[in-house]
């Protein structure tokens, strides 16, 4: 399957090294200032934050090495997208 080959690729010591500070560091500019991500004081929607929720999830899963066993959850804490909205997320903070 495609998304398990892919998960596959990105199973690296460094991009998950990487993926895991990115997530780390956005979880604290979260508790930092909660102000920037919440739905009613910040540009952000709430679908946007519950995404950047899932990220830091999907990121710290990734990162600490857990290798879920069933391909539904490779597909659900699959790192690549996670990988692209910590990007925007550290973006949003750091702007």
């Amino acid at each position: 399957m495609l998304a398990d080959r892919c998960y596959q690729l990105m199973d690296k010591g460094l991009l998950r090294a990487l993926i895991l500070i990115m997530a780390l560091a956005l979880a604290s500019c979260v508790f930092w200032e909660p102000a920037r991500f919440a739905a009613n004081t910040s540009s952000l929607q709430i679908w946007q934050g519950i995404l950047l929720v899932w990220a830091v999830c999907s990121g710290i899963t990734f990162g600490v090495g857990f290798h879920p066993k069933r391909i539904i959850w490779h597909l659900f804490f699959h790192p690549l997208p996670a990988f692209f909205i910590l990007l925007f997320g550290l973006y949003h903070f750091f702007k």
